[in-house]
């Protein structure tokens, strides 16, 4: 254990968050964060050393959030995603695999869907 130790807590807890899928030129998926619910982040002392800075702390509770939604909202994350994407299942005595060659991301009603060529070995 630290010197000083803090507890954090958020509200809500966990906070909600809201991404937005697109496509990279390169075959990755690019999440976008565009909403995060978040109105307080709070550091709960959690050593006897750490309470007067605790006390602080529950004073910037409200401004930590705003000033964590304020970096957060917009930052981009870029994930590589497989070529081909495949998965494996038990069935009985033997194995299926499914696969999907060529994955392309695209829409469908809001939804992000990914589709390609599917073949079950």
């Amino acid at each position: 254990m630290a010197l000083m130790d803090f507890k954090t807590i958020t509200k809500p807890d966990p906070p909600e968050v809201t991404v937005q899928a697109g496509t990279a030129p390169d075959g990755k998926l690019t999440l976008e964060l565009v909403n995060l619910k978040l109105s307080d982040v709070a550091f709960l002392p959690a050593s006897v050393a750490a309470v007067p800075v605790g006390v602080l702390s529950m004073l910037l509770s409200e401004p930590a959030a705003s000033a964590v939604r304020e970096f957060l909202t917009g930052q981009t994350l870029d994930v590589p995603l497989p070529q081909p994407l495949g998965t494996s299942f038990p069935a009985g005595d033997s194995e299926v695999e499914v696969r999907l060659d060529r994955p392309e991301l695209g829409s469908h009603d809001g939804m992000l869907m990914i589709s390609g060529t599917a073949s079950v070995s």
